[in-house]
């Protein structure tokens, strides 16, 4: 059944998508500046010429947006009527085996699997006994359990990480499938079929499917909140609510358990729908005012769970508490960016020399053996490995002085550092994301990461594909990030386009007034939050909210929420 719009007039000046558009234009004329020429000067003309062409340019973007919007929801039908269907029953186990099958030349080329990322440094743990929290001590244990697996059933450490890659690809072709299913389920067959391919043929779920990072069982159960939060409003059997419910708060638990930073989106989220439930209860809305409740408490029990088991966790293994200096890679970019152009050092030809002894013996405590020289505005990781964050925490009232101080005098020099850091996440054509690791000598360190680190042969680890052609195929995708060559096609990779997305699908369901999509979006934006004051950009930061977007038609973006 299709669900016509039943609220608001279509608007193709609609304030709102113009307003966006201006600022897409505004975004990526600073971001583009900044990864081309490394400065901006925000000098009146400066100024002055960026905002009209951005006003311009914008404003037809937003009345094109708008035109488009539209268009599709007079023309293209799209239903959210759940349909009791049996034969939907059979989309899950087929698009399972489907999706599963895709992993399985990814899994043969890079056999046992990908050890990338911070997969080496965990090993460590693993094999010494001294475990840090800096990476979720439950999906260190989650290795750990795979390896003694491997080596007590085929005497292999090598056979440990094939069982965790194995592990990871069920996982994520099960949420895959269950996503499929709900959308098959409300009647979208054709779309259904659509996500299943791309889910199928999307080059990066291989990848990310047999590489041995947190961030992937992360993302499987982020999507499955998403998808799930998408259901319990619509579940019309209060058995089934309940039990989606305690989905929810398996899956959000899980998320917690395996990123350190889960928790600030989840917390988002809560915060968010606790507004919305005052708001219910003024308007006595008590049937939205149940469902948001049911997903606030679901969240709520499984924050709390988590770190209760991350707590418990951390005391029985001993582990040492991690250094929180990734929570302050922005300041630490400021910073440094701050002292490179104001501090008189001659790293950059437009030091100036203006900046006060106190605040550079300040930074210089701070960013330890004048690493603020290493600068490099794409990535923190080179200046913070020499953070003292001693500072940060014994002189705060001192450092927060410095910082607001610095902020006040050079706030140019702290907006290009923060954009410049986030630019793969702000500018959909930007590929400086791309080469953020690139070592000219070391291969595998391009927006797909394959290497492996040299520790991991000498403890015993070593590569064995099953597949040389196929290895050759990817590898070679991989390192040269080889998406960049396909136009058009290159931008559904590209990390900024998904952020444009989320926005474009809020403002679409603010003019529908369709506000399902509020815990989706509360929860997008809390993860978008924690990415904006990482370290850098990377695919398998971005990988969650990218694996969701095709399953954003679950909240019925065409109508008025009921």
């Amino acid at each position: 059944m299709d669900r016509r719009s039943t609220s608001g007039k279509n608007k193709i000046f609609d304030p709102a998508l113009i307003t966006a558009g201006i600022v897409f234009v505004f975004i990526t004329i600073l971001t583009r500046s900044l990864t081309v020429n490394g400065n901006i000067v925000y000098s009146i003309p400066f100024l002055a010429v960026s905002l009209s062409a951005s006003a311009i340019i914008g404003t037809g973007l937003g009345v094109l947006l708008g035109f488009l919007l539209d268009f599709s929801h007079k023309h293209i039908q799209i239903s959210d009527e759940t349909e009791a269907n049996k034969r939907s029953f059979f989309v899950f186990p087929v698009s399972f085996i489907i999706v599963l099958i895709s992993f399985i030349p990814y899994f043969l080329a890079y056999f046992p699997g990908i050890l990338a990322y911070d997969s080496y440094i965990q090993i460590g743990q693993i094999l010494n006994g001294q475990y840090n929290e800096h990476h979720p001590l439950f999906h260190t244990l989650l290795i750990k359990f795979s390896l003694e697996t491997g080596n007590k059933l085929f005497g292999s450490l090598n056979s440990g990480v094939a069982i965790y890659a194995l592990l990871q690809c069920i996982l994520l072709s099960a949420v895959f499938a269950y996503g499929i299913f709900v959308l098959h389920r409300r009647g979208q067959r054709v779309y259904s079929l659509l996500v299943l391919l791309l889910t199928a043929l999307f080059p990066f779920n291989g990848y990310m499917a047999v590489s041995v990072t947190k961030d992937i069982p992360f993302s499987a159960f982020f999507l499955l909140s998403v998808i799930l939060i998408s259901e319990i409003p619509d579940e019309k059997r209060s058995s089934f609510k309940y039990i989606k419910a305690t989905l929810l708060f398996i899956s959000a638990l899980l998320c917690v358990l395996f990123r350190n930073n889960a928790k600030y989106a989840y917390a988002f989220l809560a915060s968010v729908f606790i507004i919305i439930l005052i708001v219910g209860l003024i308007g006595k809305n008590i049937g939205a005012v149940k469902n948001v409740l049911i997903i606030f408490l679901s969240v709520l029990l499984a924050i709390g769970a988590g770190l209760i088991i991350l707590t418990v966790l951390s005391g029985s293994l001993g582990a040492v508490q991690g250094d929180r200096r990734e929570m302050l890679s922005v300041p630490i970019q400021q910073l440094a960016r701050t002292y490179v152009y104001h501090a008189g050092v001659g790293v950059m030809p437009e030091d100036d020399n203006t900046m006060d002894e106190e605040s550079k013996a300040l930074i210089n405590e701070f960013l330890l053996y004048d690493s603020a020289c290493l600068y490099r505005q794409d990535i923190s990781d080179p200046v913070k490995r020499n953070t003292n964050t001693w500072v940060v925490v014994n002189k705060t009232g001192e450092f927060a002085k410095t910082y607001l101080k610095l902020l006040k005098k050079y706030p140019g020099d702290y907006i290009n550092a923060f954009l410049a850091l986030n630019a793969g996440f702000l500018d959909i054509g930007d590929e400086s994301h791309a080469h953020i690791n690139e070592n000219p000598p070391l291969k595998g360190l391009g927006y797909v990461q394959t290497r492996w680190s040299d520790t991991l042969f000498e403890d015993g680890f070593s590569k064995d594909p099953k597949w040389e052609y196929m290895s050759g195929i990817l590898d070679k995708w991989a390192e040269e990030n080889f998406y960049l060559n396909i136009p058009i096609l290159k931008y559904i990779f590209m990390p900024g386009v998904y952020l444009w997305i989320y926005i474009v699908f809020a403002i679409n369901c603010i003019r529908r007034k369709n506000m399902k999509a509020a815990g989706v979006l509360a929860l997008v934006t809390g993860y978008y939050i924690t990415m904006f004051f990482g370290p850098c950009v990377q695919l398998r930061y971005i990988y969650p909210v990218m694996i969701t977007v095709p399953f954003l038609t679950l909240y019925g973006i065409r109508g008025k929420s009921e």
